[in-house]
């Protein structure tokens, strides 16, 4: 296997010693437009594969547009701000919350070591990127922290006020009480959990007795308890337990019986929307300050009949759902709990405290009340922050937020006309996405991010929209806190206007990455901020693939990208994600380090881009294996084909395998050019695969090898490799640059004269070397060449062994058509002496009877069975048992496959079947050709000991054979078909008696052999 790690480095320096990639920019500057669109890593760390995959996909797509003559912009993108970073830079500082970034580091220094750390993971992950042989334009990457960058998001925010979209106020929001902050809906990472489930009585006012059941896995809401939810619909009733009367709903009374194992009369039923505005006293309000009438308030879209009591507790500060109520009804949206997510002091007993640890003291102080009915646990998915992995919990907040209620008639409208998606059921995933995604809240209480650009005056509350620094009286600064908390505006009341302190949610970042990342002035796509493509994973529909569709409508009331890509997961076999703390993550430096990068792109881009790819070992070193067969035709290119000169491709003197072979390569650049217009490219990549492997080196070589050895039109031959080669050379250097380039720089840059493969044209298709017809012809041929492989097989008679005939029995004119048009490809590819064809079958049955299975199977009906079965005739029993119905005798004895075997056999023959026939070989050979098959027996020990002596097939070498008569007579009689196979200047039959030659002994059927080979 060649080394090809150390190739690809020597080829990456020459890509830059000889500056290639700007060559090739250069070349394309003038042709049309295509505006990739790079979805930017976050930079947290080195490239995970799975990241390495997907711009490798990014890459071959790229690649093959520049060849097509596309001017592709392509500048590659990072993100650089947000809790991904911060929560590193923590680690780094030693710091656990925000108290401490405020206080002992500051903030200024803070946001100096964030840019610091993103910045030098930006140079490792562009080196990283780089070794994978992607080619973008990594000296100029668009990075989101950059003064110019920041100015292009605040424009869509300026855009989103002018527009009446952007909305300050109370809402539940997901809230990390670790990282201070606020998260997105689509930011959410669920996991197992286990919480309390507790079971809880409300006495109703005024009714002595008598209590409303509700149940809730969240106790430490209670706090905040404003009112109970009833179905208007559901039935309701008064169970009396024990002296105490429980209101549930009438489907869940048995349930909850059975749970506590209690018995309990009915005295009575109601619907829901009578029980609407009922009182209640909250059980802890002795331990909380909060005073407030409490009463039942119904909702039929947020009670449920599956669980629970059918009455839901209502806290409006701390659930979306119950915020909705909330706001509906009037009810106070009571929230004490403070960033961190401790209680504040409204919360009583409970003050200072953080929320969830009060699980335990709010169940204890509700037993002490009375009012626990019942408490267990429950294993239940919940959200966690994506970034430090703590408990999320919802508390209302003030944030900002963009109107998505208001686009999203128009964001569905272009998501179904405007934007091709691959595959089409990523269009289904994401419309579904849009169809129920809230209003975006795009602030964050943070400090490495975008800063929201809102001024609000202290005097009248008037707000202002800053869209660029120009607007600043000192435009040179840098746009992130703390400097930009610095800035104040004299409003035009007098009073002073002062920065929101928010940062924008990261995914506005990359959700103006299509125009944000342009310099002033420059235009791409439709209206100057379209992409013709994007791709990434398929967490995406929730992520970047929305964020930029919802920031695209708020700035040009359009979808930003024509074309979407979803790609998979990159996991490990058994499918489970890819991470450090599971023990599964294998490096990308320990995967290209062992197979090279060619290896890796090779194995993941031949996967269908939208599924996961599970990584394992065995099929990268498959793809290696692929990468060496690709070299090693290049090596035979360069040792045979003759050097300073080109043969020309002359279709009239070409053989049929010639032709054809030709004839595939062309309908092969269909199938990878369709493959990369549609945006699929595995497709194209996998036919190229199967082409290059299985029908040029497994095939196609191998014939040329033959007909190399025995002097038949080798010119014609090594022009037509030559050509396949090439033009497969420059299909395949999208998505395998390093082999494809030494492939060119090897066998063709001598007479191309182009300088890297990578500034070739892609090419076009030639319809007069298309041949259907041949192709199909061929592929008859190559089936009955296998099944005669078959037949040898069965008859112990190896490939190389000469046989005096194949026979071929069919009925099909088109079979037969195409082994007497191809009869000399399939003598060669068959080593047989002739081909011939008949219609009439030579082979008959030998039919078994198993009597004890017979016997035991029909007991005192055997004899009649058996009978029946000696009066027919072996191929009426092989018939019937191929029948649908089977082989049933005397209209009720069912025969099974094992009480009968049948063997197929044919007197002097092997024979195999195919599809529309039967191959027969002779199984007996004649002397001559048992000599022959000897001697090749002999050329093969020999090529096996040039192997050893590491000697390329160019080398001429001298050979000594001595030993079994029989043996050595066999390779004497074939002097010259074992000379020319092994490259000898001298076969000698007699003993060596020289130095430094490798001596061997062989056993050859039942003789040995001597053997010494010496270089000439």
């Amino acid at each position: 296997m060649p080394d090809m790690a150390k190739i690809e480095e020597e080829l990456l320096a020459f890509w830059k010693g000889h500056s290639i990639y700007d060559k090739l920019r250069e070349k394309t500057s003038q042709g049309r437009p295509f505006y990739f669109c790079d979805g930017p890593p976050y930079v947290t760390g080195q490239i995970h594969a799975g990241t390495a995959w997907g711009k490798c996909v990014k890459d071959s797509i790229i690649r093959q547009r520049r060849m097509l003559g596309f001017n592709v912009r392509d500048q590659p993108g990072f993100d650089t701000h947000g809790l991904p970073i911060e929560v590193k830079v923590e680690k780094e500082l030693g710091i656990s919350n925000k108290k401490e970034i405020e206080g002992r580091i500051g903030v200024a220094k803070f946001i100096a070591e964030c840019k610091k750390f993103a910045t030098g993971y930006i140079a490792l992950n562009t080196s990283q990127f780089q070794r994978c042989g992607i080619w973008m334009d990594w000296e100029n990457p668009y990075v989101t922290f950059h003064n110019n960058y920041i100015e292009s998001t605040w424009r869509t925010i300026a855009a989103a006020e002018s527009k009446g979209l952007l909305s300050e106020g109370l809402y539940v929001v997901p809230h990390c009480g670790r990282c201070e902050t606020t998260l997105a809906n689509y930011e959410l990472e669920y996991g197992e959990q286990e919480d309390p489930a507790i079971f809880v009585k409300f006495k109703v006012k005024g009714a002595d007795s008598t209590y409303l059941v509700i149940w809730t896995t969240t106790p430490w809401t209670l706090v905040s308890n404003m009112a109970v939810m009833a179905h208007p619909t559901y039935a309701y009733v008064k169970a009396k337990v024990g002296e105490e009367v429980w209101i549930v709903s009438k489907e869940r009374l048995e349930p909850l019986l059975s749970l506590l194992g209690e018995s309990a009369s009915v005295i009575g039923e109601v619907s829901g929307k009578k029980l609407d505005g009922m009182e209640y006293e909250h059980p802890l309000a002795h331990r909380i300050s909060k005073q407030y009438a409490r009463k039942v308030v119904l909702s039929d879209e947020y009670v449920t009949g599956g669980d629970g009591s059918g009455l839901v507790h209502c806290a409006p500060g701390h659930g979306p759902e119950d915020f909705i109520v909330g706001k509906r009804f009037g009810i106070e949206i009571f929230s004490p709990v403070d960033g961190a997510a401790n209680f504040t002091q409204e919360a009583g007993a409970y003050a200072l405290k953080p929320v969830r640890s009060t699980n335990p003291a709010i169940i204890e102080d509700l037993e002490a009340a009375g009012a626990l009915i019942h408490a267990s646990k429950i294993s239940h998915r919940y959200p966690h922050c994506w970034r430090c992995k703590t408990p999320l919990i919802f508390i209302a907040t003030h944030q900002w937020f963009i109107s998505i209620t208001k686009l999203k008639e128009r964001m569905l409208e272009e998501i179904n006309t405007s934007c091709r998606f691959h595959p089409d059921f990523a269009k289904t995933r994401f419309r579904d996405f849009v169809q129920s995604a809230p209003d975006w809240c795009i602030s964050r209480q943070r400090y490495w991010g975008i800063p929201l650009p809102i001024w609000i005056c202290n005097k009248c509350n008037a707000r202002k929209i800053v869209s660029s620094k120009a607007e600043f009286p000192n435009p040179n600064i840098d746009l992130h806190r703390p400097e930009i908390d610095h800035v104040k505006f004299t409003c035009p009341c007098g009073g002073e206007m002062s920065r929101v302190p928010d940062v924008l949610d990261v995914w506005f970042d990359s959700g103006n990455a299509v125009w944000a990342q342009l310099p002033e002035g420059e235009q791409w796509g439709r209206n100057g901020v379209q992409a013709d493509f994007i791709v990434e994973g398929k967490d995406q529909t929730r992520g970047w693939f929305y964020s930029l569709l919802g920031s695209g409508i708020v700035l040009n009331n359009e979808i930003p990208y024509r074309n979407l890509l979803m790609h998979g997961f990159f996991v490990d076999e058994k499918g489970n994600k890819m991470s450090k703390s599971e023990g599964n993550f294998v490096p990308l430096e320990e995967m290209i380090g062992k197979y090279g990068a060619d290896a890796f792109r090779l194995w993941g881009l031949s996967a269908t881009t939208w599924d996961d790819v599970r990584f394992n070992w065995k099929d990268l070193e498959e793809a290696s294996r692929t990468i060496g067969i690709l070299y090693n035709m290049g090596v035979w290119m360069e040792r045979f084909y003759p050097r300073g000169k080109k043969l020309a491709l002359d279709e009239k003197k070409m053989e049929p395998e010639d032709k054809w072979v030709a004839s595939r390569c062309e309908n092969l650049l269909k199938a990878v050019s369709n493959s990369f217009e549609n945006f699929e490219p595995h497709y194209g990549l996998v036919a190229l695969r199967q082409f290059l492997v299985e029908d040029v080196s497994r095939f196609y070589l191998k014939r040329l090898k033959q007909r190399i050895a025995e002097g038949k039109n080798e010119e014609a031959g090594l022009a037509t490799y030559y050509d396949v080669l090439m033009r497969s050379t420059i299909m395949l250097s999208p998505y395998l640059p390093f082999i494809s380039e030494h492939l060119w720089r090897t066998c063709f840059l001598a007479n191309e004269k182009t300088e890297s493969v990578a500034l070739c044209t892609w090419p076009s298709v030639r319809p007069s070397i298309e041949n259907p017809l041949l192709e199909q012809q061929m592929s008859h041929i190559r089936e009955i060449a296998n099944s005669a492989a078959n037949a040898r097989s069965k008859a112990d008679l190896k490939l190389r062994w000469p046989i005096e005939e194949v026979l071929i029995c069919t009925e099909s004119i088109e079979v037969s058509n195409a082994a007497e048009k191809l009869s000399g490809v399939l003598e060669g590819m068959s080593n047989a002496r002739k081909i011939k064809l008949t219609t009439k079958k030579h082979s008959t049955y030998e039919v078994k009877i198993a009597h004890s299975k017979i016997g035991a199977a029909f007991k005192a009906d055997s004899p009649a069975v058996q009978a029946a079965l000696a009066k027919l005739k072996p191929e009426e029993i092989v018939a019937g048992l191929k029948a649908q119905t089977g082989l049933v005798l005397e209209g009720k004895f069912k025969i099974t496959s094992d009480m009968v075997s049948v063997e197929e056999i044919a007197a002097g023959y092997s024979l195999a079947h195919f599809e529309n026939g039967t191959v027969y070989i002779k199984s007996e050979m004649k002397p001559e050709l048992y000599r022959e098959a000897m001697a090749r027996e002999i050329m093969r020990r020999i090529q096996m000991m040039r192997k050893e002596m590491l000697l390329v097939e160019a080398d001429k070498v001298n050979v000594w054979i001595t030993g079994d008569k029989e043996l050595a007579s066999a390779a004497e009689h074939e002097k010259k078909l074992v000379a020319n196979a092994v490259n000898a200047s001298e076969l000698n039959f007699a003993a060596y008696h020289g130095k430094g030659g490798l001596a061997k002994e062989w056993e050859i059927e039942e003789g040995t052999v001597k053997i010494t080979v010496e270089k000439a």
